[in-house]
This record gives C-alpha cells, structure tokens and sequence, in this order.
C-alpha cells in the first residue's frame, strides 16, 4: 500500500468517523473531541518523560558524571557527506581529527561538487593520512543515504559515526559516546545537538531552544526505554546492525529518522547521550527554515505510513515503543484536524448555527501548554545560559515560534503525500560559516 492511499484512507476514515459521530450521538462535537483525545494522549506520554527525567537529574546532582575510563576502543570510521561545503569542510576535518580516540579514520564524500571542496580535501589529506576521500561520479543516486551507502563498503570499521560538514565535537566525544555502545542489542547512540553559541539572531535562538526541547524529549524517552530517533549529525551505529537492516534507504528524504524505525523493528535499541554534544550551524532565514523542517515533517509522516504495519507486532517493538511512537504521531494529525475543527466552526457560524468555538478554543490552550512544560523543561535542563524567568519568557516565545512553523510544515506535507506523486527531493542545508571564523571556533570550543 503506498504512502497516498494509506493517508488518503487514513483521512477519510477519520472525517467519516467524525460525521457519524456527529449526525447520530454527539451533534458536531467529534472533531474536538477528537482533537482533545489526541492532545491527552500527548500530555499523557509528556508527563511520563519528564517525570523519570526529573528523577535522572537529581541522581545527577548527586552523582555528577565522569568521562568513563576507555576499557573498549572499536575502530571507527567518520562519515562526512558533503556537497559544496568548501566554507566549513576543512574547520570541520581538522575539528574530527583533534577527537582524542586511538581507533579510527574519516571519509569525506564529495556528493558530485561544483565548488573548491575537492580541492581543499586533497590538501588536507597531506596532512591527515587518516582523510579519505569518495568522490562520487556524475549520474550517481542522488541524496545523502545513498552517499552514505556507497561508502559503507568501502571502510571495515566496527562502528560508523555521521557528522555533517558543519559539526563540531569535543575531543572527548568519542570517549563519552563509545561505552553507550557496548551492549549487544544496542544498535545506534545519538548525541545531544546544539546551535554554534557565536550565532544570533530570533531564529537561530528559536533553533537553540527547540534543540533543547527536542533533547528533554529523547532523555526522556531513553530512560523509559521508547524508541529513540538518530538525528543525522553526531549518531554512532554499529556496522553489523547497519547490515542486517539493508544500510541506509536511498528512497528516504530523512535517512535518520527511516534508520531509526528500521533499527527498532529490527530489535536494536537507539540510546541518547546527552552528556556531549555535536554543534551545528542554525539556519539563519525563514524561507531555508521551513523548507527545512517541512522536509522533516514529511520524512517523518511517511516513515511511519512505511513501518506502521510492522511496528503493530509485538515481536518488532515492545509495548512502551508502540506507546511511544503512538504519542509522537498523533502529533502530526494536530494541525490536520484544528484546521477541520476551525473550518467547521466558521462554516457553522456564518450559517448561524451553535458551533464548538469555545470548546476548540480549550482544546488549542491545552495543546499550548502540552507543549510549553516540556519546552520550558527542557531550557532549564538543557540551556544553562538562561535563568528561571529568561527561561520561561523563551518557552513562551519558542512555543508559538514551533506552532507558527510546524503546523503549515505539517499540513504542507500532508498535502504533498495525498495529492502529489513523488516525495519532495532531498537538498542539502545550505552552511555560511568561514574557515577563518570556524577555527577560531575550534580552538576556543563550546560548553555542553
């Protein structure tokens, strides 16, 4: 079943539902009522997170962590895709090269370039033997998975690290990271992402406390063992898990989030560290932004329109999992169904009839603040440059900043799957920042 019908079925089933709820025993109140079942569910699972993860930061006070001793030291090979990055390619290889580990090298692939980058990593490469080059030739698959995956047989190492041409990491961060990885069903470790601390502006603030408020949400569901997600820049998987999933899926325009439900009903746990970070350029204007985080939206809708079967059997994902996943997708029928329930209380009104408006206007308050606890949560967890009133002033302004963004993101995508043939085309994030400055960044470093 493709992606179209299953939505379109979706879609339909849910309208019909709410008329006959509607005509024969509620009398036009389903689609709030079903709006608010789906923000209790969120609120519900929202609760929970942060009730283990309140619990794990007095633990932490407590008993502050401590770089592990390195008693298990994989080889590791770093993968860079990279497409007319010659601005940021040399800071970021001269950053993953100063990573203090013993057992590992760095695989830049140059994804059919059209800028100096080629020649900038041929220059490196005198200085770092452990650089290696794929340029991939013209005509080849298009898309970072397929970058990704030609490159995997080419390197035998028995992890695989993906960073973006933007990243900066610690020297540490292997050191930290490695260990999450021990375990036999752990199959992937994603590290906490952070906006470069230099950057300013309204946005890329917004960026930074959504970062926060995306890692308050993988903490916590790492300690109550949910499905984790790979971010795609700073994730660790073991090559032998990449293997038995197939590598990475060329038809996917979020290769991270399409390895994570592979990876889960595969059985492999995903852990989240939050104890280092891989910083990243924020993205500086709106119209990349959305372009950006509507990419995200429908990558996500259609990984789960993709493994929504699957992930139904017990043997594939266990019941906090599917509890998980249920809590982050109903998420996406937010914006879908306020858009109905708002339609029908204006259609109702101009004809003169009772509508629901009050009871939608509750509904869309309560969704407000589902999504502010956490995000204020996460600032003071996460972003220890604000203080208790600097942090809630933020959430405020980042709550409606994400509602602002996310929702057309949401319903945009929503369209395109129904009603357009193929998926949207995978671009590269455009990054600006200049090899002068970015060394500088380098050497002074970031705070976790």
């Amino acid at each position: 079943m493709t992606n179209r019908t299953l939505l379109i079925s979706l879609f339909l089933g849910i309208c019909i539902g709410a008329w006959a709820l509607d005509r024969w025993v509620l009398g036009g109140s389903a689609l709030n009522l079903l709006l608010a079942s789906i923000v209790a569910i969120s609120a519900t699972h929202i609760v929970w997170l942060l009730a283990v993860q309140v619990k794990w930061h007095r633990e932490r006070r407590e008993h502050p962590f401590q770089v592990p001793e390195l008693d298990w030291a994989p080889y590791i090979n770093i993968f860079v895709s990279a497409k007319n990055e010659s601005r940021v390619i040399e800071s970021c290889v001269r950053n993953l090269f100063k990573i203090d580990y013993p057992n590992f090298d760095v695989w830049v692939i140059d994804d059919q370039s059209t800028d100096n980058m080629l020649e900038i990593l041929q220059r490196l490469q005198g200085e770092f033997p452990r650089l290696n080059i794929l340029s991939r030739t013209p005509g080849s698959v298009p898309g970072k998975s397929a970058a990704l995956n030609e490159c995997l047989p080419l390197c035998k190492g028995e992890i695989v690290a993906v960073f973006d041409a933007d990243s900066f990491v610690k020297p540490d961060f292997f050191r930290i990271v490695v260990p999450l990885l021990k375990d036999d069903e752990v199959g992937a470790v994603q590290a906490q992402k952070k906006i470069y601390e230099h950057q300013e502006g309204f946005l890329v603030d917004c960026q930074a406390s959504e970062y926060a408020f995306d890692t308050c949400l993988q903490m916590g569901r790492t300690l109550v063992g949910g499905a984790v997600e790979l971010r795609g820049n700073g994730q660790l998987v073991k090559r032998a898990a990449l293997v038995d999933v197939g590598g990475w899926n060329n038809n996917s325009i979020t290769d991270d989030l399409d390895l994570s439900m592979r990876l889960l009903i595969h059985r492999y746990d995903i852990k989240f560290c939050p104890d280092t970070a891989v910083f990243e350029e924020g993205v500086v204007n709106y119209r990349a932004l959305f372009r950006q985080r509507r990419r995200w939206a429908e990558g996500s809708i259609r990984r789960y329109l993709d493994y929504i079967i699957p992930l139904q059997f017990p043997s594939h994902a266990s019941l906090v999992e599917r509890f998980d996943i249920l809590s982050f997708l109903v998420e996406f029928a937010w914006p879908a169904l306020t858009f109905l329930a708002v339609t029908q209380a204006v259609n109702d009104t101009l004809h003169g009839v009772p509508s629901d408006a009050p009871l939608l206007a509750a509904v869309t308050i309560f969704a407000l603040i589902t999504i502010f606890v956490p995000l204020f949560a996460g600032l003071r967890f996460y972003r220890k440059d604000l203080s208790p009133w600097a942090a809630f002033v933020n959430a405020f302004i980042v709550n409606s900043y994400i509602f602002a963004l996310w929702s057309p993101c949401v319903v945009v995508s929503i369209w395109q799957i129904m009603f357009r043939s193929k998926a949207s085309a995978w671009k590269p994030t455009q990054h600006f920042g200049s090899v002068e400055h970015q060394s500088q960044l380098t050497d002074a470093g970031q705070s976790v």
